[in-house]
């Protein structure tokens, strides 16, 4: 993380002015017997917890990639935003097993100014450190700070609440200190609920970018006529794309690597976040109609089913009738009757939008989305990999320096990817069979390969 230092100091700051409020709340509340300031207090004393939790997170966080985690290790910094709920939660408990207790056995507690001054000073403080957090966070990109300033700005509202059951129980009504430490950690869970909310988009990977925005840019790059696949994933600031592009099908690849390297320079360029772009290169087929772009239509007419994605679209016009296939990627969890009725909505919807389509053929497969996240491969298994990359590239004539492997283990299937090397002047519908060829061995030799992606690059001189 670039802003580590900024970070850390700004956790160390507003945990002082946490542990601050905590003593003054735990000391009044326990000499008042306030139930609800007790409370109050504790809740007070993990937000400091939170704050060493947020400072070991975000070292790790800082981490460069390495071998076992090629992305990085941003998302530590997200697994410590969403502990905090654990510290949410444990407090919601807390708070109802006192509550309940105080309504089987009623004691009023003691009200006195102090008390009063104990949470005028929290709900400053806490104005103050929510105000802070979130400005900052936002500076920094920090998602720990963002959720971190949304929980001590929950505080703010449970001091106010404290503050008004106190005023009852002073008024005769000493009940309602309960019942308003019920209202509260209904109050605490519900943040803890929103936080876990908003880390897992980035947890289950999430598209991180608008694809309509990442269209307008690459097609405006010369050369370029479509592009599909797009996957976009990561933190606003640290945001990891990749995405299918296609050109002329007899441009050498020489050129079609630098129509790439091109589309890369402007995603980075123009995209605030992007810290990694893999574009693939293909063909693009004839019998595609470029002019209606039919490959977005298509997508554009997917995402209208929730919880679902499509890829290897396909799509011919053979006198002036569209022939379409494509792969439907559904949850895991459901039925085969529950995949069949969303491939054949989508079948429909398809056949609204392109009425002249002679036939559409929906694949279903199971969704790499979310779920078990992606982990390094052992070394055996890597080994393993390596070996059968290695005799495929020998059978593949046109294909060498195989390097940049990365194996993963993904659904207790292994996923591949890797850079090989051919002759700049071979088109780029050549190179692209090379490629298909490539995969097939590879995973004929290993069937728990589930995915295997190549790259290809032309050949450095001699």
């Amino acid at each position: 993380m670039r802003n580590f230092v900024a970070v850390r100091w700004v956790l160390i700051y507003t945990m002082a002015l946490n542990l601050l409020v905590t003593g003054v709340k735990l000391v009044v509340g326990y000499l008042t017997g306030s139930l609800s300031l007790i409370a109050d207090g504790f809740d007070s004393l993990f937000d400091s917890a939170s704050n060493v939790v947020g400072l070991v997170g975000i070292y790790v966080a800082r981490r460069p990639p390495d071998p076992s985690h090629p992305y990085g290790h941003r998302k530590f910094e997200t697994l410590s935003a969403a502990s905090i709920t654990i510290l949410l939660f444990l407090t919601t408990v807390e708070l109802v097993r006192g509550a309940i207790n105080r309504l089987r056995h009623p004691v009023a507690p003691e009200v006195t100014v102090w008390t009063f001054v104990a949470l005028g000073l929290s709900v400053a403080v806490h104005l103050y450190v929510a105000w802070y957090e979130r400005r900052r966070g936002r500076e920094l990109r920090s998602q720990f700070l963002l959720a971190d300033a949304a929980h001590t700005q929950a505080d703010v509202l449970v001091s106010i609440s404290v503050a008004a059951g106190l005023i009852l129980v002073r008024a005769g009504l000493p009940i309602i200190d309960a019942i308003l430490a019920l209202g509260i950690a209904i109050l605490i869970a519900k943040i803890g609920l929103e936080i876990i909310r908003d880390t897992s988009k980035v947890l289950a990977d999430a598209a991180a970018l608008d694809v309509t925005e990442v269209e307008r840019i690459v097609l405006d790059v010369p050369g370029v006529e479509t592009l599909h696949h797009v996957r976009s994933r990561g933190h606003e600031d640290d945001i990891h794309l990749d995405l299918h592009v296609r050109v002329r099908e007899d441009m050498p690849v020489a050129q079609a690597h630098d129509i790439a390297h091109q589309v890369e320079r402007r995603l980075m360029s123009q995209v605030e976040g992007l810290r990694d772009v893999i574009v693939h290169i293909e063909p693009e087929r004839g019998g595609e109609p470029r002019e209606e772009d039919l490959d977005r239509r298509i997508r554009t007419v997917a995402r209208r089913l929730p919880g679902t994605a499509v890829h290897s679209i396909q799509a011919h016009e053979v006198d002036g009738r569209f022939y379409v296939t494509l792969h439907l990627e559904v949850e895991r969890s459901l039925s085969v009757e529950q995949a069949h009725e969303l491939a054949s909505q989508l079948e429909k919807m398809l056949r609204e939008e392109l009425p002249t389509a002679a036939s559409i053929e929906v694949h279903v497969e199971p969704s790499d989305r979310g779920g078990e996240p992606a982990a390094a491969a052992d070394e055996q298994a890597y080994q393993t990999v390596r070996s059968a990359v290695d005799e495929a590239t020998r059978s593949v004539p046109g294909l060498t320096g195989c390097h940049n492997l990365v194996v993963q283990r993904v659904h207790g299937e292994l996923h591949v990817s890797a850079h090989w090397e051919c002759d700049g002047a071979l088109s780029v519908d050549e190179a692209h069979g090379l490629t298909r060829e490539l995969e097939r061995r590879i995973q004929d030799s290993l069937p728990q390969v589930g995915r295997v992606v190549v790259h290809v690059e032309p050949r450095p001189p001699q």
